[in-house]
């Protein structure tokens, strides 16, 4: 039931999705909702965290796979490529859709965005630090090319989003790849 009513918030936003349709999803009447949820600020709560725990395990997963050096920053665009052509990705992001739409006030999952920036970040940084020739995770410019990756993805999930087609998203991608290119040296 939760997969149906993260769907249903990922499709609609939090505004947009009224208690009715949280009823009409989860297939069970308005009384039992609540009683196994409680409120719809608590039911939004429960499932940011869910998704934004299920969304780390995956993305560290990806990240641990991805292989060593630049060529392991490449296939993780690559991954991402096609994270984004997929239907799903055409959604973007529940958590920075939500972040977009609640500016970061996510009743019972306040600091939610924040959470996520951090956690995003720190795992982008071991990409980074992978490419270095040794082990770099303080350096500078692993923290900026972490940065820069992370407001990358960050818009990446928005243009999704708001439509971009095919073309759109390969574009960006290949932006990126050609950036990461200069990091060879």
């Amino acid at each position: 039931m939760l997969d149906q009513l993260t769907a249903l918030f990922w499709d609609k936003g939090y505004s947009q999705t009224s208690v009715s349709d949280l009823v009409g999803a989860s297939g069970v009447h308005k009384s039992s909702l609540y009683s196994t949820f409680g409120t719809k600020d608590e039911l939004f709560a429960r499932i940011l965290r869910r998704y934004f725990e299920t969304r780390m395990t995956g993305f560290r997963s990806v990240i641990a796979s991805a292989g060593p050096g630049i060529d392991g920053i490449h296939a993780f665009l690559e991954f991402l490529r096609e994270q984004m052509l997929a239907e799903v990705g055409q959604q973007g992001c529940l958590l920075v859709n939500t972040s977009i739409e609640l500016s970061g006030s996510a009743p019972g999952f306040e600091n939610f965005a924040h959470e996520y920036r951090v956690a995003m970040r720190d795992a982008i940084v071991g990409l980074m630090a992978q490419a270095r020739p040794f082990d770099t995770i303080d350096d500078p410019i692993t923290q900026q090319r972490a940065d820069v990756f992370l407001m990358f993805m960050f818009g990446l999930t928005t243009c999704s989003r708001g439509g971009a087609d095919d073309a759109e998203v390969g574009r960006i991608v290949e932006a990126m790849h050609a950036t990461v290119d200069t990091w060879r040296n």
